[in-house]
This record gives C-alpha cells, structure tokens and sequence, in this order.
C-alpha cells in the first residue's frame, strides 16, 4: 500500500501506486485557490520568481491548473521547493485530457470537499465501515475559514478554467 499525499504528483506513481484504487477528495478550484492563498500562499513558486505574489490575482493565474498537474506530471513530493502546482508551466490540454482519464478510471473513490458531509458518508457505503463523529470535524482550520466558502468575486471575474474541466468531471 502506498500513501500520497500534500500536493505530490502522481505522474510518476500512477500506475504502480494509484491505478483503480486510488481516493481523492477534490475543491471547488477557486475555493482552493483562495484557501491556498490565505494559508501563506500555499504552493507559490518562490524558487522561480524569488518573491511573494502580488495580489490574490496573481497567484490565482500561477497556481490555476493545479489538481490537472497534481494528477499528470513527475515531479518533487513538495517538500523540496518545486511542486506539480506552482510552477511556471500552465497545464495543457493533454494534461488536461489525461487528468480527465485518470479520475475516470483510476480512483475507487471521489469525494467532493464541499460536499464533505455527503462525500464521507458515500465514502463509508462504498468502502465500510461506521461514520463517526470524528469524520465530520475540521481538524485544519484556518484563520480565514469559512463554513460558506470564500467570497470568490475576490478573484476579479478570474476562473480556473484547466481544473474547473476535471471538478466538473467528478
């Protein structure tokens, strides 16, 4: 059995580690951007442009795409400085192809974070199990959470469109 998890990239793993078994929990990507963004400009490339994001809109541009990068390319675990999501290279359209496949075919299970309630109760019909009261907390609470999700227009009309292609598919 393998776990992965953070940010890592699957590409590299797919096959031997994920492939008809794997589960995912996917967000709503503007959602997840605005919450990386909040919890210190989570995955930011750093290493590549040696400097902090300017705005909420430029880190919305960098960090699109990143479950479609998470899902398709090789790469750091996250731990090094260099992620699948930040980077300077945007996803493209066979990534977004393969993305599309992957969670098509290769996942037992996909679970919506907006729909957490929800998810994990399917989660237990599918797999087993009890549901406990344990499976409902939010145990990684940010400073700026929110029970209603964050205020998108926040992002300036801005939309991911490269993982709003693979939400859409879950």
């Amino acid at each position: 059995r393998s776990s992965i998890m953070s940010h890592a990239p699957l590409g590299g793993v797919y096959n031997k580690a994920v492939e008809g078994h794997g589960v995912v929990m996917l967000r709503q990507p503007e959602q997840r951007i605005i919450s990386g963004y909040y919890n210190q400009l989570h995955d930011w490339p750093y290493w590549y442009y040696g400097r902090r994001a300017a705005d909420l809109f430029e880190y919305a541009q960098v960090i699109s795409g990143c479950a479609v990068r998470m899902f398709t390319r090789v790469g750091d675990d996250g731990n090094g400085g260099v992620t699948a999501c930040g980077g300077p290279e945007p996803a493209n359209a066979a990534e977004i192809a393969l993305a599309k496949q992957r969670l098509r075919g290769g996942f037992a299970f996909v679970g919506i974070t907006d729909e957490w309630d929800l998810s994990i109760c399917l989660l237990h019909a599918v797999f087993g199990g009890d549901c406990l009261s344990s499976d409902f907390l939010n145990v990684r609470e940010g400073w700026n959470s929110s029970d209603a999700g964050y205020d998108t227009s926040e992002l300036m009309g801005y939309t991911d469109v490269v993982d709003g292609a693979l939400f859409e598919e879950a």
